[in-house]
């Protein structure tokens, strides 16, 4: 080695030095900033010609777990996810109130059963008549309320879906943006370390909008999938759409047919192809999942039951049963019931036994007039014991006869024997089948001469009569934003009481206020296992009063649920992104330790050029 190659290693270790200093100094400023990971100097030893000549700096770079990466990401999605089912089941549990509170809907329904008790105590007081009005208004102007704000909350998701994808489109570029200048340093053999940082930090906001798997190029880059597998950046990236509504109501619903959807998708485009990420199931982690979740099955499970309540409620007070009439033709016996009070969705109930075998059927035939909605499904009834029969009404008496037959067994013989009359008959002498019962579920439109029954709470401002037609859409979705009380009650209180004009019923009759307190509090009604309480199996059984305690418990349950959930995923976050920090952020220790290293290496190179110096001079003075 020559006193020139010695000089030429000094200057390269005082290089190396100068760097490391200098990385040392980035990574301590840097020590608390959001995404930075600590950069690691890398040297190698310089040959030329076989042989060493000092030390040559290479780009610095990062340690990065990529493996614990990706489980941040996964953890961080269902953190973001579980984080939107907190914010919006507090709100709507609020919304409810907890189950001991006076302000809660179940409070409102039993303080109204409260009051119309106080009727039935002393049907002739006035007072006690409007006092239970102004109950039964109120309950259903809180039930408006309710609804109103279920929808809202589905409008902000609705929005904030908007806001979520321009932030991710935000994010691909800025990805594909850092990929390519990744590419470029990286071909030049300079650092990318803190470009990486930055892209990283595009990915993991990426990550807790929607569920996404990066996976490492060899040049450097990344490329960005959904975690059901749809390309989302690779070269460039794709660009999401969203097709955003301004205004949703209780009928406003996904659908895979775009002609059927009243809400917005998620559309992903890529050139020529177009693929409805809600439909392909793209979105399973990530606040974009909460908000679809909110919008299209939680918040609306919230709206059923509303509606459920609001329903049952509506038809529990003006519902009356009418008994079949017995009737004999020859051999043949039966019943006859009169449709000509029916209204759509007011049902036929009908049981017979299969003789000899013993076998009893209960159908319930249910008055449609849109027959778009036909068939019926067997949920059009919560009773799972029943065969629901749906039958078009808006035709003529044979079509309708026609169609019954056809739905029932030959041995039940359907006739029309005048008018509105439609009789069901065994099949005389064949005796393979007796008709047991046949009566009509028929929904009060007056105020009296209908039995004990009171079209208390109508439909919307238009007081359309409220039976639960399933003609499209079905009055009962969206009907507690819809409930009301019925005006010609207000204008006439002494309805509550009397209920016969020929003979007039005494003021003082308490027959019906007693009829319509039962059947709010003590009659039993089954629930429709759509609003998500019970089963289509094992339906939930109980008084309104009971079913609306019942509703505001399961909301107090989902959201102490969801804050528990959301909890106990953040914890496992914290745990893994601790981790995370700890291999790869910067400790001020460590670094003051290089500090020193770094600082004797410049100190020793500098030494070795000053000796080096010292043998020129020495070299020089030979001769003098």
């Amino acid at each position: 080695m020559t006193l020139y190659s010695a000089i030429g290693s000094a200057i390269s270790g005082l290089n190396a030095s100068q760097a490391g200093l200098d990385l040392v100094s980035r990574n301590i400023a840097n020590a608390g900033t959001a995404g930075y990971t600590r950069k690691t100097q890398v040297v190698s030893n310089a040959i030329a010609g076989g042989q060493g000549i000092g030390v040559q700096t290479l780009a610095a770079t990062r340690n990065v777990d990529s493996f614990l990466q990706q489980q941040i990401r996964t953890e961080t999605g269902k953190s973001a996810k579980l984080d939107v089912y907190d914010a919006f089941l507090s709100r709507v549990n609020a919304m409810f109130g907890s189950p001991d509170s006076e302000s809660s809907v179940a409070s409102s329904v039993t303080a109204m059963i409260g009051k119309l008790q106080a009727v039935a105590t002393s049907p002739d007081d006035p007072a006690a008549r409007q006092t239970f009005l102004n109950s039964a208004s109120n309950l259903a102007k809180q039930l408006n309320s309710m609804s109103s704000q279920l929808q809202g909350m589905r409008l902000e998701a609705e929005q904030n879906i908007a806001t979520s994808v321009d932030t991710a489109n935000k994010a691909l570029q800025s990805i594909a943006e850092l990929n390519n200048q990744i590419a470029q340093r990286r071909a030049t053999n300079v650092s990318v370390a803190d470009l990486q940082d930055q892209r990283d930090m595009a990915v993991d906001k990426l990550s807790t909008l929607m569920d996404i798997k990066a996976v490492q190029r060899d040049d450097g880059t990344i490329a960005v999938f959904t975690g059901g597998g749809q390309l989302l950046l690779d070269k460039q990236a794709v660009n999401l759409t969203f097709d955003e509504r301004t205004s949703l109501d209780a009928n406003s619903s996904y659908s895979v047919d775009p002609a059927e959807r009243t809400v917005g998708t998620i559309t992903l485009r890529n050139g020529t192809t177009s693929v409805d990420l809600i439909a392909s199931g793209a979105f399973r982690t990530g606040a974009i999942a909460g908000y679809l979740d909110m919008r299209d099955r939680v918040i609306p499970q919230a709206q059923a039951q509303l509606d459920e309540l609001a329903s049952q409620m509506a038809l529990a007070l003006s519902t009356e049963t009418v008994a079949g009439t017995s009737v004999t033709a020859g051999l043949a016996t039966g019943f006859s019931i009169d449709s000509s009070n029916m209204l759509s969705g007011n049902t036929i109930n009908l049981t017979y036994t299969d003789t000899p075998a013993g076998t009893q059927h209960k159908i319930t035939i249910v008055k449609v007039m849109d027959p778009t909605v036909l068939p019926l499904a067997a949920t059009a009834t919560a009773n799972p014991d029943d065969t629901v029969i749906g039958i078009n009404f808006n035709q003529p008496m044979a079509g309708i006869i026609a169609d019954m037959q056809a739905a029932l067994p030959a041995s039940v013989v359907v006739s029309n024997p005048s008018g509105n009359l439609i009789s069901f008959v065994d099949d005389g002498a064949a005796a393979t089948s007796d008709v047991n019962a046949v009566s009509t579920s028929v929904t009060s439109t007056g105020l009296s001469d209908t039995g004990t029954g009171l079209p208390l709470f109508v439909d919307g401002n238009g007081q359309k009569v409220y039976s639960g037609s399933l003609d499209n859409p079905p009055q009962v979705k969206g009907f507690a934003g819809r409930i009301t009380i019925n005006n010609a009650i207000v204008a006439d209180d002494t309805s509550l009481v009397i209920y016969n004009t020929t003979p007039k019923t005494l003021i003082g009759d308490d027959t019906r206020p007693q009829d319509l307190l039962a059947r709010l509090g003590d009659s039993t009604r089954s629930y429709n296992a759509l609003t998500g309480i019970g089963s289509t199996s094992t339906p939930f059984n109980g008084s309104v009063d009971s079913f609306a305690r019942r509703i505001v418990a399961v909301q107090a349950a989902q959201a102490q649920n969801a804050s528990d959930d959301a909890t106990s995923q953040s914890m496992v976050s914290d745990a893994l992104q601790e981790k995370f920090d700890s291999e790869t952020g910067v400790s001020i220790d460590t670094e003051m330790s290089n500090l020193i290293i770094f600082q004797n290496a410049y100190a020793a190179n500098a030494r070795v050029i000053s000796t080096v110096r010292e043998l020129f001079d020495v070299l020089l003075s030979i001769g003098r």
